[in-house]
């Protein structure tokens, strides 16, 4: 991607894609021609692959992550989904959500605005300045609560006497909301990544926006190692730590069930059915750290390998696209994960499923309208 590296398959497209201008920083106010700042053509064969990635697969894998993350985020505030690890996995749930939407700006630019020139200067800003940066940074904060969550189950199951501490409620809400926090700000040098540049065009005279990048940015020493840090920390880093945790979570949870079945006589049915929740969780967690590490792996290998000189590769673009898929898989399958692993989860889900179904729109507003002259009434 030209000169530039970027922790998210938001940014991992060609230099087309992301408007690789760096000839003439004037005055927008000079309009000159936007021959000035030609952009380099895509070969056939690399944006057909594009077309099927970017701009069929990929709105496909959105609609489904979507609607499957509504309906998490749903399920996950029911009244019975009390637990510490539902708060996290409610944070996980959003971040995917506002995720999966940054992808949609990037379907259609590569479907209406491949050769990057905007009509709209307020467009050309929004992806100049906001799409990168909000984008990184929702895929970003959903790593980290997945580092959250996992840890949370790591200290619950290795080190239940300690759990009650190190994992209160409280503290899984503080921790929740300093997340999005410290992402955003670890993510702030990308909105000044790029500036939007006016020219006029010379065949229709129109004036049209262009993205163009801060070369004064790029190419400065410390950005170069700001981007490989991001790198390590939501990518790399996470990836070890989770199949570090996963292990030792696996080992120790044979272990205690080892030894609760040669006390079965002794357990009570509330303790039954806390352990068949405790491994409901553990196989939930499991699936969905694997999904993470299988779905991550060639994002992080793209990271690293990028190169301006690869841009029109055909093999590069198919391995670029294919790690660009499976990263917003990652965080398209989430809620079908859910479903799978944990019987909670499902069960709330159909009672919510058919709690929808036997009430309707107008029987649910009137019941609000008579709880809330109930809540009014004075004694």
């Amino acid at each position: 991607m030209g000169l530039v590296t970027t922790p998210s398959l938001l940014a991992n497209l060609t230099p087309t894609d992301l408007y690789d201008l760096h000839e003439g920083s004037d005055n927008t106010s000079d309009l000159l021609d936007c021959d000035r700042y030609p952009a380099t053509p895509t070969p056939r064969d690399v944006y057909q692959v594009k077309f099927v990635a970017y701009g069929v697969v990929m709105p496909v894998l959105v609609c489904v992550g979507v609607l499957g993350d509504l309906l998490n985020l749903v399920v996950l505030t029911r009244p019975n989904m009390t637990g510490v690890a539902y708060v996290y996995m409610r944070g996980y749930a959003a971040a995917s959500l506002f995720a999966l939407l940054c992808a949609i700006p990037f379907t259609h630019r590569v479907l209406a605005h491949e050769q990057g020139r905007w009509a709209s200067y307020l467009v050309a800003a929004f992806h100049a300045h906001v799409v990168l940066y909000f984008g990184n940074s929702c895929i970003g904060i959903g790593v980290v609560m997945l580092l959250a969550l996992t840890v949370e189950r790591f200290i619950s199951v290795c080190y239940p006497a300690q759990a009650r501490n190190l994992c209160g409620g409280r503290r899984a809400y503080v921790t929740v909301c300093v997340i999005p926090v410290a992402t955003f700000v670890l993510n702030s040098p990308y909105l000044f990544l790029a500036h939007v540049v006016t020219c006029r065009s010379s065949e229709t005279g129109a004036l049209l926006h262009l993205k163009q990048q801060n070369t004064w940015l790029v190419e400065a020493w410390w950005f170069q190692g700001y981007k490989w840090m991001l790198e390590v920390v939501f990518k790399l880093l996470p990836a070890l730590v989770l199949v570090f945790l996963n292990i030792r979570i696996i080992r120790t949870y044979k272990a205690v069930c080892e030894k609760r079945r040669k006390m079965t006589n002794k357990v009570s049915g509330e303790q039954r059915r806390q352990y068949a929740e405790e491994s409901r969780l553990m196989f939930l967690l499991g699936g969905t750290s694997t999904l993470f590490f299988v779905c991550m792996t060639p994002m992080i290998l793209l990271s690293v390998t990028i190169h301006h000189a690869w841009a029109t590769s055909l093999a590069f673009e198919v391995f670029r696209a294919t790690a660009n898929v499976l990263e917003v898989t990652n965080f398209a399958v989430t809620f079908y994960i859910y479903c799978v692993f944990s019987k909670d989860f499902r069960e709330t889900f159909l009672r919510t499923l058919r709690s929808a179904k036997e009430n309707s729109v107008g029987a649910s507003f009137l019941g609000s309208v008579s709880g809330l002259k109930e809540a009014i009434r004075p004694p």
